[in-house]
């Protein structure tokens, strides 16, 4: 069961053992290793106390010693080493107050989330699995480790995890797990927002997005964020992404996370002002949130002329989107509309290419490309600054853009001139 990962971890078990601590894997790394999946992070549990571990190995940085947590720096990989430890009450139903050491690898794996999560593999390469999490995951099930009321009230992020690993992994909750998340879904207002929106993240990242959504939808943990989804976009929300009658974007067809979000915007026809509120609340960093709205706004641009049998309004459209919004946020664009559902705004994959090949053909995209400034333009004209300028040069790049004029200087001077004389 050692995956290569694991094997390139075992002198740090046997030093650890050598020294008559128990270590052992555990976490994720566990997991997926059971379902026979890629392996990321490998962690590692033991008896040790963090004050021995830091003793044993050259290299270590104290990164969460305050929950018992010494990462381990092995030929340039890193392994997170933490002693075996139970928790205490549970402060704003998110972070333990504090942590006792204990001996028993039973008892670390008592305090976990999941059966799924609360695995072991010593270096033999056997599984120890004292809460059945093997049998739950042959069984296509998610379940909590003891009482999921009480898990779900120490850490109330966890019904977030739970729902990503329903989509992720393709699991159905047991009954007791799926009315913990219906009763205490409101203690959902205590997590920060930047948590919530990692673990959304995390959903849409995965292999199946749309499971995950759909069972986000049912659950209604959508209504209990310490930040309200803007109401309009809630009913959205809970409308579209009922359990069975999922009406999105085919999502996985999608690569990047952000195409994921703006295809999931566009699906519930979300306004404007609606998806920026959403994105400020979950705390999107400000590139981030800048493409996704491009996405929308060039969206909101194409739809009307896409519906017309214009080819070159709709080449004019294309040509001017691509200059306002950027070449980057034009093609996430397209990606997006070629998985969104008819009704969202589907573009055909005719369209698409035609879209495409316009875009690979432009010879210049931006105002970085066109062969005059600013003040070579001024200088050529005999004007003072002013905004007419801006107004020249845009005019000057959709002209290039289109083939209309080539990207010379003498032609584009020649071209502001006769404009400049005609006032137009």
């Amino acid at each position: 069961m050692l995956t290569s990962e694991m094997r390139a971890a075992i002198p740090l078990i046997e030093r650890l053992e050598k020294e008559g601590h128990e270590a052992v894997f555990v976490g994720g790394a566990v997991r997926d290793a059971v379902l026979g999946l890629s392996v990321h992070d490998i962690d590692i549990a033991t008896s040790a106390l963090p004050e021995q571990v830091m003793a044993l190995f050259p290299k270590c940085i104290p990164t969460g010693l305050q929950h018992g947590t010494v990462t381990v720096v092995q030929e340039g990989v890193t392994y997170e080493v933490t002693t075996y430890r139970t928790e205490s009450e549970y402060e704003q139903f998110r972070k333990p107050s504090s942590v006792v050491y204990v001996l028993q690898l039973d008892e670390d794996l008592l305090r976990r989330d999941f059966t799924m999560n609360a695995m072991a593999i010593r270096q033999s390469g056997n599984v120890y699995d004292p809460y059945d999490g093997l049998s739950d995951l042959r069984e296509l099930r998610l379940r909590c480790v003891g009482k999921a009321s009480e898990r779900l009230q120490e850490d109330a992020l966890r019904m977030l995890r739970a729902i990503r690993f329903l989509g992720t992994y393709g699991l159905r909750p047991v009954p007791s797990l799926w009315r913990g998340l219906k009763a205490y879904k409101p203690l959902l207002r205590h997590i920060a927002m930047e948590r919530v929106h990692a673990e959304l993240d995390k959903m849409l990242s995965g292999d199946a997005p749309d499971r995950a959504l759909a069972w986000l939808g049912a659950s209604g943990l959508w209504a209990d964020f310490k930040e309200p989804v803007p109401p309009e976009l809630l009913a959205r929300m809970q409308e579209s992404t009922k359990l069975g009658s999922y009406e999105m974007a085919a999502l996985g067809l999608l690569e990047h996370t952000d195409e994921r979000w703006s295809a999931i915007l566009l699906s519930l026809q979300s306004a404007e002002k609606d998806a920026q509120d959403l994105l400020m609340s979950l705390r999107f960093p400000n590139k981030r949130m800048a493409l996704i709205m491009s996405i929308l706004q060039l969206h909101t641009e194409m739809a009307a002329r896409l519906n017309t049998d214009d080819e070159s309004g709709i080449r004019a459209a294309w040509l001017a989107s691509v200059i306002r919004f950027g070449e980057k946020a034009a093609m996430h664009w397209l990606h997006v509309v070629q998985a969104l559902k008819p009704r969202a705004g589907q573009v055909s994959e005719a369209i698409a290419n035609r879209l495409f090949a316009t875009l690979e053909e432009m010879p210049v995209k931006s105002l970085k490309q066109l062969a005059i400034g600013g003040n070579e333009l001024q200088q050529a004209l005999s004007r003072k600054a002013g905004p007419w300028m801006k107004e020249m040069l845009n005019r000057l790049l959709i002209a290039v853009a289109s083939g209309d004029v080539a990207n010379e200087k003498d032609k584009l001077i020649e071209r502001s001139k006769l404009w400049n004389e005609e006032g137009t």
